[in-house]
């Protein structure tokens, strides 16, 4: 977002701080403007005072509290008059990827992101939720501490359900069907897994009971959601075991185990071995169906 003739300041994982952006603004004696020049999605939350907004096709009237959203690709122009306040964030489409939001939630918001919202009136709590979760986001990427991609990215699946709720989309009520519980499920398996979530944890994202996620699954895989959940983090262990050169203890702590000794004991309780020592026997496996110098012709 850049303020005329001012400068204001500015499924692999993308870094966040590159990809997201945001500010407090607050007009003093003047009328302020900005330009939205569309390169990025852009919402912006008005907590007190008036303004405008003004794209291609249309202009319209604000008054706080109020939001905008202009996806990218869609110029506009951002009019405050004098002592408004407001906050802003702006986020490429890979920052939005990040965010994970239950199947139903999802598919509402990727029609609400395809299209411009102009002068949304929402409740004042509302805007100012969302504008100290734009300062609290911008503020944790700045500081660029251990654990602020992860914050944000949950902050950013907060301040996606608050679009959602004043959203002029009707939420979905109907049960999701069986096969999507189990599709979004896994997508979530593989990106949670790391955080160690329990079952109940994955049940409320998607918006189910337990016991209709454990039946879905288990209809579906023939395992228990937990069962699913250990094999991919086993599958994962194994393969970072055979392939990687980090200590154990890396690979441990790179699978969200807190306790290395706990993380040996999860291993060998599904393969029967340590892992040092199926590190070791996958070594000589490879020695062995590959051959030695003496058996070359």
């Amino acid at each position: 977002m850049r303020k005329l003739d001012t400068t204001l300041g500015g499924h692999p994982f993308v870094e966040l701080a590159r990809e997201l952006d945001g500010q407090v603004v607050a007009t003093t004696l003047d009328t302020s403007r900005w330009t939205l020049p569309g390169d990025q999605n852009c919402v912006f939350v008005l907590i007190s005072g008036s303004g405008a907004v003004t794209t291609a096709s249309e202009a319209v009237p604000l008054q706080a509290p109020n939001l905008i959203w202009i996806p990218a690709g869609q110029r506009a122009e951002l009019m405050l008059l004098a002592g408004s306040r407001g906050a802003w964030l702006t986020m490429s489409n890979a920052a939005l990827g990040q965010i994970a939001l239950p199947g139903h939630i999802a598919e509402d918001m990727r029609r609400f992101a395809a299209r411009p919202q102009l002068g949304t009136r929402i409740e004042r709590e509302v805007a100012a939720r969302l504008a100290t979760l734009f300062t609290l986001m911008t503020e944790e990427l700045r500081a660029s501490v251990s654990g602020s991609e992860d914050m944000v990215r949950h902050q950013l699946a907060i301040v996606a359900i608050l679009l959602w709720r004043i959203s002029d989309l009707a939420p979905s009520t109907a049960r999701p069907a069986p096969r999507t519980i189990v599709s979004n499920f896994l997508s979530m398996v593989d990106l949670q897994m790391r955080s160690h979530w329990s079952v109940g944890d994955y049940a409320r994202y998607l918006g189910v009971s337990v016991d209709r996620l454990t039946s879905a699954v288990q209809r579906a895989t023939g395992q228990t959601p937990l069962g699913l959940i250990h094999a991919r983090l086993f599958a994962e262990a194994r393969l970072m075991i055979e392939n990687s050169g980090l200590q154990i203890a890396e690979i441990s702590a790179h699978l969200g185990f807190d306790d290395p000794a706990y993380f040996s004991r999860f291993f060998k309780r599904l393969s029967g071995k340590s892992p040092r020592q199926f590190r070791q026997d996958a070594a000589m496996s490879q020695v062995r169906d590959g051959g030695s110098y003496a058996a070359w012709p």
